[in-house]
C-alpha cells in the first residue's frame, strides 16, 4: 500500500482514551500552557536512574514482538497540512537501554513491500518530565533539544508523548506523539503480540 495524503485541512489520528488525538500542526498541549517560555524552559526534570524497582515492569516488556504499525506523518505547513498515513507489518526486539527506559528496534514491511528498519528511544531519562506506572499501563513525556539530521544544519525543540497499554503479558500497544518546535508532526501506533 502506497502513502495516503488525506484531503481536507486536519487529519487526527485517533487512539487510545489514554492517548490524546492531535492534528498536524496543531499546537503542543505544553506549549500552549507555557507559551514562548517553552522554548527556554529550564523547570527540573525528573530523575530515572533505570533501576527503581517500579520500573521493573519495562523489564518484562523485553524480548522479540510482531504485529502492526499505524502512523500519520505531517508534511506540509500549517496552512496546507499534508498529512501521510501509512501502516506496515512489524517484527520488533525490545531492548535494554542505557539512555532509555523502552528501546524497539523494528522492521516494517509496508504493503507496497517496501521494508525499512527504525530504532525507537521512547522515555529518555535525561528529558523526561512526568512518567506514570502502574500494571497495566505506562506514560511518560520528555521534552529536549536535538540536532536536525540530512542536509539541514541547526537544532529542534522535539517534545515526546509516548504510552504503552499492556494488555497481558503476551499484547501491548505503544502510542508515541511527536512535536517539533511546539506542534505536531508525527505519531505511531504499534499493536504487538509476544514472538512466542
Amino acid at each position: 500500500m502506497f502513502p495516503i495524503r488525506c484531503a481536507g485541512l486536519l487529519v487526527a489520528l485517533f487512539l487510545s482514551p489514554a492517548a490524546q488525538a492531535f492534528y498536524c500542526f496543531e499546537p503542543s498541549p505544553t506549549y500552549l500552557q507555557m507559551g514562548e517560555s517553552y522554548f527556554t524552559d529550564t523547570s527540573s526534570r525528573i530523575v530515572v536512574q533505570g533501576d527503581e524497582p517500579a520500573l521493573d515492569i519495562m523489564e518484562n516488556l523485553q524480548g522479540e514482538w510482531e504485529g502492526f504499525l499505524s502512523e500519520i506523518i505531517c508534511e506540509g505547513d500549517k496552512e496546507a497540512p499534508e498529512p501521510i498515513y501509512r501502516e506496515a507489518e512489524v517484527e520488533a526486539d525490545v531492548k535494554d537501554s542505557n539512555t532509555a527506559l523502552f528501546l524497539i528496534s523494528m522492521s516494517k514491511t509496508y504493503r507496497d513491500s517496501f521494508v525499512e528498519s527504525e530504532s525507537v528511544y521512547l522515555m529518555n531519562k535525561a528529558s523526561m518530565y512526568s512518567l506514570r506506572i502502574n500494571d497495566s499501563f505506562i506514560s511518560a513525556s520528555e521534552r529536549e533539544r536535538r540536532n536536525l539530521q540530512g542536509k539541514q544544519t541547526g537544532n529542534r525543540y522535539v517534545e515526546v508523548f509516548s504510552q504503552i497499554e499492556i494488555e497481558n503479558d503476551d499484547q501491548i500497544v505503544v502510542d508515541w506523539q511527536l512535536f517539533s518546535n511546539g506542534v505536531f508532526v508525527y505519531s505511531q501506533r504499534l499493536t504487538l503480540d509476544r514472538d512466542l
